[in-house]
């Protein structure tokens, strides 16, 4: 599978939340590097399964796909319809645009590893969350 390729399954296995999807697209000994930490398998199917329910109707959109190596690089944006479960905010239906980065680590054509990077405090914002500073 092609760089692109590869992003545009990661953006659908995460739409959908598709974790047969994600065990095709991985390594056995896949982890990430996020805002919460390094989790494993495990802990991202975790995520996967909650990510599409709490973001419905998801439209990703890949502005920019970099390959290089052993690494891919993708910038994204992801508009979505907020459904709750995000830091206890409530929902309204809210349209929410969340945009990051992601960089993977490709082993033999599967992810191996990613480190992503979003604008969590921005889709708190949208969905009005605030900063409370002490």
């Amino acid at each position: 599978m092609r760089s692109w390729e590869i992003a545009q399954a990661w953006f659908e296995m995460c739409r959908t939340g598709d974790e047969e999807r994600f065990a095709e697209l991985t390594t056995e000994d896949f982890m990430y590097h996020g805002p919460g930490g390094i989790g494993d398998r495990t802990t991202f199917i975790d995520w996967l399964h909650w990510y599409p329910t709490a973001f419905a109707d998801q439209r990703p959109s890949l502005e920019d796909v970099i390959a290089s190596g052993d690494r891919l690089v993708v910038r994204y944006v992801v508009r979505s319809t907020y459904q709750g479960g995000y830091l206890e905010l409530p929902p309204r239906g809210q349209h929410v645009e969340e945009t990051g980065i992601i960089i993977y680590r490709l082993d033999d054509g599967r992810v191996a590893e990613t480190w992503f990077e979003g604008n969590d405090l921005e889709v708190a914002q949208q969905l009005g969350g605030r900063v409370a500073l002490t």
